[in-house]
């Protein structure tokens, strides 16, 4: 006959149970950990760095020299300042790199899972939690921004621990104890605190939470509960925070703030929804995501109609509504402020990043709500680790795990493929070939400052810089760096003239974008390209060069279509015998490019036979065709006309192609007679 447990079995039982139950949850996160790493590794360890990094690592340099980021120009950098800093010290401590310059990112990256899973364990249920961390560690934009020198991974860390910290902040303490309660409410309080001023001198777009997380507050205990004693003090210091971190930015950037206003405004009541939706509709709604959005928004439904039930007291509500409907608040505000008040220059994903954590929580709260629902227990008694209604639950949960490992797995490796621009590289081509005297121009000073050692001679730039230049000593000169500005086509030229070898470093889109049709065709006939990899190019002057004698001009009105491309007009040099011809085409684009073309002129006799021909890109390859829009852009080609060719008429053909296909676009086509004398 068997007889029931004793209380002493019961407890050693139950002591048991916690252990494994610790043990399999911490092999887990372990496992998860070590996944998160390698992805994240792999992204530092091999992508180049996106030009703000260098930024920060520059301002991180200024950090350890001075004491604080104050830039040549005599300006503060108080992007992400609290994250200069990290990265500063961690620069002292291991050198500062481009690998150690992104270590911070990673471990406030993988610090950020341990976080979710800890909040989704406590507001929800560990399931959730599990989930939520699993989510994070596969998403894309964490993968990227935790191998990044920059502040959004620390900003999103801070962040999911001001939201968890509110919500906390709201619920009833167990103490009963007058005194204890009261001290109670004030530390939950001041840790929030605490956490607003952490994320928001990581970013100041933290500022946008605190009106969410308010109103949450005011709707769990009433507007009267922000006058108690061991409540307002909290919330007296974050608007010194935010008075203190706007008076940095005022005094620390002077300037700064009102020409982004003027030029590209942070806000905007633009309400354009439908505009702003395509910038952040694939985080929410890509075929990958979308079903997390869907549970995620059914977990929301569920609890709103709890809340209704109970009269509108979400203090009533079980702990799992209570945080899906908080969680809820400070995502909803932030993604409907950026889809309808930030201006149509700041439409960025990585602007949602803050609160993805958010999205993650009720997603996965989503999932396991529908679970439950599906293997509800058949009794009212609390589901142990170890119940059998408990382990179909892990069982389920389980699947749900491998459904999202297998949806995004994909998305996730993907990133680790994608490069990046390579000033990295090619500015270290630079900086080993540089001679003395040689002047070296970007429009990116602080990537040309941090891998050189010292501020490059120019920032070269003709378009949207207005923001990122301040008067220094009569002169206009980067914020970041103090480099003169050169945006005239005359300063260019005089600068070429004087020194004896000029680099610019640019990469394809600013160098099509960022500069008016006579300096850029300046840039093409002065400029070779020396080295080039990840789309950007070190173009080197060696002296200015006489452009040839051209005397042989026509000119088409309209212009000569010739498919996506049109010739505008062409001109070449004398042709003779044994003589190169030089010959110099227009073009312009007629509509989108999405390959590179090459062009091949000829010479053609009466008869029909190539006599000399030339293939090659457009521009010498230093603007691919993909990035051609309605500038008209050069195409130089130099032709041996044959010693023993005759005299006579001769007539010039071009032809179009597709370079990696070699499939013909447009042509031969004529495009008019060549005597040859």
């Amino acid at each position: 006959m068997q007889h029931p447990p004793s209380d002493h079995q019961e407890r050693v039982q139950s002591i048991a149970r916690n252990r494994l139950q610790f043990l399999t949850i911490s092999v887990l996160l372990a496992a998860l950990l070590a996944t998160a790493f390698w992805l994240r590794w792999q992204y530092l360890d091999t992508i180049s760095l996106y030009v703000d990094e260098f930024t920060t690592l520059w301002a991180a340099l200024r950090t350890q020299e001075l004491g604080a980021p104050i830039m040549p120009s005599g300006v503060l950098y108080t992007r992400g300042l609290l994250a200069t800093y990290v990265t500063a010290l961690v620069g002292a401590v291991a050198g500062l790199g481009y690998t150690t310059g992104r270590l911070p990112s990673l471990v406030f990256g993988l610090a950020t899972i341990l976080t979710i899973f800890a909040v989704g364990r406590r507001a929800w249920n560990v399931r959730v939690g599990w989930l939520a961390a699993l989510g994070l560690t596969l998403l894309p934009e964490a993968i990227i921004w935790s191998a990044r020198a920059r502040f959004y991974a620390q900003l999103q860390f801070f962040a999911l621990l001001t939201v968890w910290a509110a919500f906390w902040a709201v619920q009833e303490s167990s103490d009963r104890n007058r005194t204890s309660l009261s001290n109670s409410v004030s530390r939950r309080h001041l840790l929030f605190t605490l956490f607003f001023l952490l994320a928001l001198f990581s970013q100041e777009q933290t500022v946008l939470l605190y009106p969410p997380l308010l109103a949450g507050m005011v709707a769990w205990r009433g507007w009267r509960y922000l006058l108690r004693r061991e409540v307002w003090p909290a919330h007296a210091l974050i608007l010194v925070g935010m008075g203190v971190r706007y008076a940095i930015e005022i005094l620390g950037q002077p300037g700064f703030f009102e020409t982004i206003q003027a030029e590209r405004p942070y806000v905007a009541p633009l309400f354009d929804v439908a505009a702003a939706w395509p910038a952040y509709a694939p985080l929410l709604v890509a075929p990958e995501r979308l079903p997390w959005t869907l549970v995620g928004l059914l977990a929301v439904g569920v609890a709103l109609m709890a809340l209704a039930r109970s009269g509108w007291r979400p203090a009533q509500l079980a702990v799992f509504d209570q945080a899906t409907i908080f969680f809820a608040l400070p995502f909803g505000f932030v993604l409907m402020f950026i889809l309808t008040l930030v201006g149509g220059q700041w439409r960025e994903a990585r602007y949602l990043f803050l609160v993805q954590p958010l999205w993650l929580l009720l997603g996965a709260a989503g999932v396991v709500w529908v679970i439950d629902r599906l293997l509800m227990p058949r009794s009212n008694q609390q589901a142990s680790f170890f119940s059998s209604t408990e382990k179909r639950r892990w069982i389920a949960t389980a699947g749900a795990s491998a459904l999202l490992v297998w949806a995004w797995w994909q998305p996730a490796t993907a990133v680790l493929t994608r490069q990046v621009e390579g000033y990295d590289r090619v500015l270290e081509y630079v900086a080993a070939n540089r001679q003395p005297g040689d002047v070296v121009m970007s429009p990116q000073p602080p990537a040309c400052a941090f891998v050189l050692g010292e501020p490059c001679d120019y920032y070269a730039v003709q378009r949207v810089y207005e923001e990122f230049v301040i008067r220094k000593d009569g002169v206009l000169v980067d914020r970041w760096t103090g480099a003169a500005l050169l945006n005239d086509t005359q300063h260019l030229i005089d600068v070429i003239r004087t020194a004896p070898r000029v680099w610019l470093v640019t990469d394809a889109f600013r160098l099509a974008t960022r500069y008016e049709d006579d300096f850029l065709r300046t840039v093409i006939e002065q400029f070779d390209p020396a080295f080039a990899e990840r789309g950007v190019t070190a173009l080197l002057a060696e002296g200015w060069r006489a452009p040839p004698p051209y005397d042989n001009t026509q000119i088409f009105e309209p212009p000569l279509s010739f498919g996506r491309l049109a010739l505008t007009s062409w001109r070449a040099t004398t042709a003779r015998p044994g003589e190169p011809l030089y010959v110099e085409l227009t073009w312009q684009a007629t509509a989108p490019i999405d390959r590179q073309l090459n062009t091949s002129l000829r010479i053609v006799d009466a008869d029909g036979v190539i006599v000399a021909q030339q293939d090659g890109p457009p521009t010498r390859g230093i603007v691919p065709t993909n990035l051609f829009f309605a500038a008209p852009l050069p195409d130089v080609k130099v032709l041996t006309v044959p010693a023993e060719l005759e005299t006579g008429d001769y007539r010039l053909e071009i032809v179009v192609y597709d370079v990696e296909s070699g499939a013909v676009e447009v042509g031969p086509l004529e495009i008019g007679a060549l005597p040859i004398q």
